[in-house]
């Protein structure tokens, strides 16, 4: 039987919300008493990391680390300050393994898109063509640029077939980022519109070798993708796919390493709502990085939890010769029992030398500020039926495309230091995203708070609450939303404004 191919009905890992009532749960109550948080009056160490300045001071360059994994863009202007790409997005026909292709869309006539490559404080061109027969836009997920550069289509008007737009910014920070539509995003990303986007440092760690993971799935019906908001469980959970992808690939090609080299791995879940739990066997490896680069102390862990839209950085040492395989580990159903199941979604075979991996030279990243707190805000997620089905909500607020211009939740000042309290209300998980700022996860004992670094996407389990706190230096007007991409659809997304100073 394929390896990949998941005969089974496959769920989002986390909670299982199988015999959730169709009526989101109401929760408790959103005044209930909220655990104080002990932050720093002013951490003098540190601040979150500000936008590089165009005209800053640039030391000589090292050569750019190789990527192993999409191609990369082609870079059309010779200044190495300078990163230029044309991308076009067509209907395509993907080939998701030898002998098995299926009616898609792509950038540049691949999926996942082609590799965008720079370094910090590089100017990014992109000359975007929407080749599609329906508008779109491009969305650079993680990156705190202008928001009329962010792809959203609350400012930006959407790009029509046959039109196109250039998007033009400075790469503020180094770290691992990418992209995808912001139109009509729960069918075009599953057809596979969405790239990596990849920022190095200024002088880049020396790994062996970087490898790019665009971790998916994707829900098929024979040869064909499976209609979109099609069944109740689709519009609770999200789109769950029966099928795994790696960099589109059902079996992607072995990778080839030595024994005593050290990898920099960098992940991203690509998929419209599956909580992806990975491990990696044969190799030892440590979290250094996470959706705002790398982070302060690396540390190890067994298991990553990867919600959509997260990213995280990895440093793998094959310290033995043989097969090391990264790991997602799926709950399936299997009569009437939930169980989980692990499926190798990428192997890399190391072949002996006798050598042992070096340690690598990282550098030192300050901790981020935990400033006064000037605001703290409570945004309650829930969910309604109504005789159209299932309606998702952010502060009671429905804001699917028919209410595309409402009032913002909340409006808050350039430089402000914020603590949001994430209120779930309903029984499924919500991956939490939040355009042009980065955030801290606030730790409270829990597994899925106990996430250090700087994040854009945070994943609130079903009825519960998780904390998070930013600092609200980047000004504009910025969309929210769950990035399971259906709760998006059907009404789970709102904007937050930052006023400037």
């Amino acid at each position: 039987m394929h390896r990949f191919l998941l005969a089974l009905l496959l769920f989002g890992c986390g909670e299982d919300t199988s015999k959730t009532d169709p009526t989101p749960d109401t929760g408790p109550a959103v005044d209930a008493e909220i655990p104080a948080v002990e932050l720093d009056a002013a951490a003098p160490d540190a601040a979150l990391p500000d936008a590089a300045p165009v005209d800053a001071a640039v030391p000589e360059l090292a050569p750019l680390p190789g990527l192993i994994g999409a191609a990369l863009a082609e870079d059309t202007n010779p200044d190495p300050h300078v990163l230029e790409v044309n991308l076009h997005a067509s209907a395509s026909a993907n080939t998701l393994a030898p002998g098995r292709t299926i009616e898609g869309m792509s950038y540049n006539g691949q999926s996942p898109g082609p590799t965008l490559q720079a370094r910090v404080g590089d100017e990014i061109v992109v000359h975007f063509t929407n080749d599609l027969n329906e508008p779109t836009t491009i969305h650079w997920h993680g990156l705190r640029i202008p928001d009329d550069m962010d792809g959203s289509p609350r400012i930006q008007t959407p790009v029509a077939p046959g039109e196109t737009f250039t998007y033009h910014f400075i790469a503020p920070e180094a770290g691992t980022f990418w992209y995808h539509p912001h139109v009509r995003a729960n069918a075009q990303v599953e057809l596979g519109l969405y790239g990596m986007l990849i920022v190095h440092e200024a002088t880049p760690p020396v790994f062996t070798a970087e490898r790019t993971f665009a971790l998916d799935d994707i829900l098929l019906n024979g040869d064909r993708v499976a209609a979109f908001l099609a069944s109740f469980p689709e519009q609770m959970h999200g789109r769950n796919g029966n099928v795994l992808l790696t960099n589109g690939q059902i079996e992607p090609a072995d990778g080839t390493a030595a024994e005593g080299d050290v990898e920099r791995w960098r992940l991203v879940n690509t998929a419209n709502a599956r909580t992806m739990s990975l491990s990696i066997e044969g190799a030892s490896f440590r979290v250094i990085g996470t959706d705002g680069g790398l982070i302060t102390e690396p540390y190890e862990t067994d298991r990553i939890l990867l919600p959509v839209g997260q990213r995280y950085d990895l440093e793998v040492r094959y310290d033995h010769p043989g097969a090391v395989r990264l790991i997602s580990h799926v709950l399936v159903l299997e009569g009437e029992n939930v169980v989980e199941r692990p499926f190798t979604v990428q192997t890399v075979n190391v072949r002996a030398t006798g050598l042992a991996p070096q340690p690598v030279a990282l550098p030192a990243i300050p901790r981020p500020a935990r400033g006064r707190v000037e605001e703290t805000a409570i945004i309650t997620l829930d969910g309604v039926q109504t005789a159209d089905g299932v309606r998702w909500r952010l502060n009671g607020m429905d804001g699917g495309a028919e209410h595309m211009h409402m009032e913002p939740l909340f409006t808050f000042q350039q430089g402000e230091y914020v603590r949001i309290i994430l209120d779930n209300k309903a029984g499924p998980e919500h991956p939490f995203h939040l355009h042009g700022q980065f955030f801290e996860i606030l730790p409270d004992g829990r597994p899925e708070t106990e996430q250090p670094g700087l994040k854009d996407t945070v994943l609130v389990p079903g009825l519960s609450r998780v904390t998070i706190f930013a600092h609200m230096d980047n000004p504009g007007r910025w969309m929210a939303h769950c990035h399971i991409l259906e709760h998006a659809a059907l009404g789970m997304m709102a904007e937050i404004v930052v006023e400037p100073r």
